[in-house]
């Protein structure tokens, strides 16, 4: 029996859990004895699960135990616990896989930390988390998954640190590390040796995976014994990223690079960066997008179709072993999307009460910081060296897909303030702190011809990110490279094409969407025309009524410079989404309305495979700091080169000068030239 059959299909994420509860309810079993249904009804997936784990295991020096659990998916972060400075801890999270898909009754688990290799002067016990998955939905998904988890606190600040994972059954992971952030800055930087060294931290979004999980009992509407044949594959782009047009420049049949996602992870490692920021639509074990509740994640063999809003939990084993080789030596810090939103699990104990929002997943599977509002599990700040870095979740301000909208009641909104306001005002913090970052999926600022601008984090985020002088932006959702010129209070207020200086205390806020993180590309917006209209009373001519082009360091126009497409900074027409007149759309979820828009500001325009390396050289107190965004591209057409530099921004001020003594209280007077 579908929900729909059920008369009174839950609408929100909260009437879902609740609803979802009160089935499982009414079954009246143990979780014992439903752990045993569900792995006997996985088939496949606890074999397939252990299969991949152990490869990853295996790859990484891990030694296996007697109980035959092994270790995967190491994954690094910040946390709160060290306070707003992430010099003395990290958290550790890690995956458990047996190849029953159960795990000894008695079996514990530690984190073995050192300064050298080999050598473990300190034992952390990790705490293991059984994150179950919801039975009600007809047909799946099926869910059970074990992470180790633990906080190593009492560390010293700017210290490189070994450590391993360790199961009281023997298994032993390889040897990784981590360095730790340097110390807290104290007062004005007037010597040398209270000067941070150059850092580097690099950014994407919109990753996914470029392999999916594997069941011989499930695909849709093919023959059996071709699907065992072929492994039990899943069609591609169900839960993979694998449905890339054949005229892909890079991923495509003539393209270099198949496997764009992986590619992107293993690259920025070559950067060595200090972290890594992940901007929202991670894994996309919810490839549907919309939040809205699991109707039918797996469809047997012999039916002719998927549900509405599919869920497959065991997404998140391929993407955590994908990044394993980067983010278990650099801490990944995530923000959420629209496809993070997954309605499957009840109420973690960080939670409690609050709305589950689809985030309880996340918060056994990651490590995110809890400086946030109550209740916004993935909004949270943290500081590295001079730079300051804000979390903020998109999806409760969004206009185009409003699943999650408005649920802090506006908290989030006011702790962000609050925390801006913080790092620009306080004397004191304010020396330490020069450049100020904030990551976010929705963009507020893009011209895609999908998602394109975001209205409701536009009006919500520009306002505050304009009076407390926020730096840098790092957006995702659409899938492609963007960067706008600075902008202040909703305008631009000058050009800053590739190798330009930026002085954001002036010039505004720079937003870059580099939702080019491995999923399949995005266009542009087409000529001006009935499906992309420019607003009322604009009339193309020139370059303005061609298609929306790219715009890049070496890119060469078919047919020269607008001729065939627009590769000038406007473009007339673009769009926002807007609250107004906001209605279900065919898949189920309140969506807004589209309004037309010429616009300005974009800067640089890439639609393939990129991410930013973003190196920072802090400076004596007085003097020039710089933070640099370098835009590098995956496999570039034409090349032989592994990345390119597309784009090169640089943003400066004066070292320990980042406080704000006025505060303006609203848009200023027309900057635009």
């Amino acid at each position: 029996m579908t929900l729909l059959e059920q008369g009174g299909q839950p609408i929100t994420i909260d009437e879902y859990t609740e609803w979802n509860a009160r089935e499982l309810a009414r079954q009246a079993v143990s979780r014992r004895s439903v752990l045993k249904a569900v792995m006997a009804g996985a088939g496949g997936y606890a074999a397939a699960q252990f299969g991949l784990a152990n490869a990853a295991f295996a790859a990484g020096g891990g030694v296996v135990g007697s109980s035959g659990t092994v270790i995967s998916g190491r994954h690094l972060s910040f946390v709160s616990h060290a306070g707003d400075r992430p010099d003395n801890a990290m958290a550790v999270t890690a995956q458990l896989v047996s190849k029953t898909g159960m795990l000894p009754s008695k079996l514990r688990c530690f984190v073995d930390v050192g300064t050298e290799p080999g050598h473990y002067g300190e034992r952390y016990e990790a705490e293991i988390v059984h994150l179950v998955g919801q039975y009600a939905i007809p047909g799946g998904p099926v869910g059970s998954q074990f992470y180790a988890k633990a906080v190593l606190d009492g560390l010293r600040a700017d210290k490189v640190y070994h450590y391993r994972l360790r199961l009281s059954d023997g298994a032993k992971s390889g040897t990784a590390y981590f360095t730790t952030a340097p110390p807290r800055a104290k007062g004005k930087r007037n010597h040398d040796s209270e000067v941070p060294d150059p850092f580097t931290f690099t950014a994407f979004a919109d990753v996914g995976t470029n392999n999916a999980p594997t069941d011989p009992k499930y695909a849709w509407g093919q023959d059996p014994e071709s699907v065992k044949a072929a492994g039990g594959t899943w069609p591609a782009g169900i839960f993979d990223n694998n449905y890339y047009k054949t005229d892909d420049p890079v991923a495509g049949a003539s393209g270099r690079d198949p496997h764009p996602a992986v590619t992107q992870t293993n690259l920025m490692a070559s950067q060595r960066p200090v972290f890594t920021l992940l901007a929202g639509d991670i894994c996309y074990a919810d490839p549907g997008g919309s939040g809205l509740p699991a109707d039918d994640s797996h469809t047997p063999l012999g039916t002719s179709a998927p549900g509405t809003n599919l869920y497959n939990p065991y997404v998140w084993d391929v993407f955590l072993n994908q990044i394993e080789s980067q983010a278990a030596f650099t801490p990944y810090m995530f923000a959420t999307g629209n496809h993070d939103m997954e309605p499957l699990y009840g109420n973690t104990r960080e939670l409690g009460d609050s709305p589950t929002h689809g985030y309880g997943g996340h918060l056994d599977r990651l490590d995110l910081p809890t400086n946030g509002p109550k209740g916004c599990p993935s909004v949270y700040q943290f500081v590295y060296g001079n730079v300051a870095v804000i979390s903020v979740d998109a999806n409760e301000l969004s206009n185009e897909i409003q699943t999650n909208k408005g649920y802090s009641n506006g908290s989030q909104l006011a702790w962000v303030e609050k925390t801006l306001k913080h790092w620009r005002t306080d004397t004191d913090t304010a020396h330490g702190i020069d450049f100020v970052i904030a990551f976010f999926h929705h963009c507020a600022y893009s011209t895609t011809n999908n998602h394109a601008s975001d209205g409701g984090l536009r009006d919500a985020l520009d306002p505050l990110f304009s009076r407390y002088e926020v730096d840098l932006v790092v957006q995702g959702h659409n899938h492609l490279l963007e960067r706008t010129d600075p902008i202040r209070y909703g305008k631009p207020t000058r050009t800053a094409p590739d190798g330009s200086v930026v002085h954001p205390q002036v010039d505004g806020v720079t937003y870059i969407c580099v939702g080019s993180g491995g999923r399949p590309r995005y266009p542009f917006r087409p000529a001006p025309g009935a499906d992309a209209p420019a607003p009322e009373g604009v009339v193309p001519t020139g370059p303005q009524a061609l298609p929306e082009g790219q715009r890049y360091r070496g890119y060469a126009p078919p047919g020269g410079e607008n001729t065939t497409e627009n590769n000038t900074e406007n473009v007339v027409n673009s769009y926002y989404w807007s609250a107004d007149g906001s209605a279900k759309n065919a898949s189920g979820y309140t969506q807004g309305t589209k309004v037309p828009e010429v616009v300005s500001w974009s800067q640089v325009r890439y639609d393939a495979y990129a991410f930013l390396a973003i190196d920072v050289k802090p400076a004596r107190q007085g003097k020039h700091t710089t933070l640099t965004v370098r835009t590098l591209a995956d496999a570039l057409p034409g090349t032989n080169e592994a990345y390119s530099e597309i784009d090169r921004v640089t943003f400066q001020r004066r070292a320990g000068e980042g406080r704000i003594r006025r505060l303006e209280t609203g848009p200023v007077a027309d900057p635009t030239p």
